[in-house]
């Protein structure tokens, strides 16, 4: 298992190939990292992710045998890719990165405690920074295992902690000025709720009807305009050191 700096041995499941994911999957590839990359087949994310060199696996078989699960999925597909493509196939030990937290904050997705379950945003461009919250911390060093995995799949000097709320916060702080304010984003989930044409299925559901009460609870407080608290170190004890 990837924790003696040895990155031969260290093995990724990537899921979801966006601009981001994309970037970090060839990343950690050219430095020596295994990276399985895990999409609908035959989609534009399968034609991008088989143009860079990659043969994307199935969920079951990726997961299985990564040290570390990386999560890019948009956030409404997280909770059922969560429930039949990662929980039933995680290996004791893994380490679950994910790029966004509102499905795991509103408890869409509940992780078993088994695991180390971390949100990993990043903080400028280049090798600026980057900062992590800890939800499950089972091994003891998830902080740590995601500070070095931060250092190679962003090339960051620095890495802060900070909270899985205050991330979501400003994450839904910022959709509420895209879409022009609290009432259109509300009114846009009540349509995917109620609306006939599609049938979603109950995790899908789940997670709009928990992040619309969490939204509806700070509705009026202006929580959704805080910026995100954390706390920059350089944690040098975990700088050489393997991230699983």
């Amino acid at each position: 298992m990837y924790g003696d700096g040895d990155k031969r041995t260290a093995r990724v499941a990537m899921f979801g190939y966006g601009p981001d994911a994309r970037e970090q999957a060839v990343r950690l590839r050219a430095i020596g990292w295994q990276v399985d990359v895990v999409v609908r087949p035959g989609g534009m994310s399968w034609i991008r992710s088989m143009a860079d060199g990659f043969r994307p696996l199935m969920a079951g078989e990726a997961v299985a045998r990564a040290n570390i699960v990386s999560v890019h999925v948009p956030e409404a597909e997280q909770p059922t890719v969560w429930a039949y493509g990662i929980a039933p196939h995680l290996v004791p030990g893994t380490l679950v990165v994910f790029a966004h937290g509102s499905a795991l904050y509103s408890g869409a997705i509940e992780p078993e405690p088994g695991f180390d379950v971390v949100l990993l945003t990043r903080v400028g461009e280049g090798a600026g920074g980057s900062r992590v919250a800890v939800t499950h911390n089972a091994s003891g060093r998830a902080l740590e295992r995601a500070a070095a995995f931060a250092r190679d799949v962003f090339g960051a000097s620095k890495v802060g902690t900070t909270t899985l709320e205050s991330e979501v916060h400003a994450d839904l702080s910022e959709l509420i000025a895209k879409v022009g304010g609290l009432t259109a984003l509300l009114a846009e989930w009540d349509r995917v709720l109620v609306n006939p044409s599609h049938e979603q299925d109950e995790a899908t559901l789940r997670y709009y009807e928990r992040l619309r009460a969490i939204v509806c609870e700070g509705l009026g407080s202006g929580v959704f305009s805080k910026p995100p608290s954390s706390s920059f170190n350089l944690m040098g004890a975990a700088r050489n050191r393997g991230a699983a």
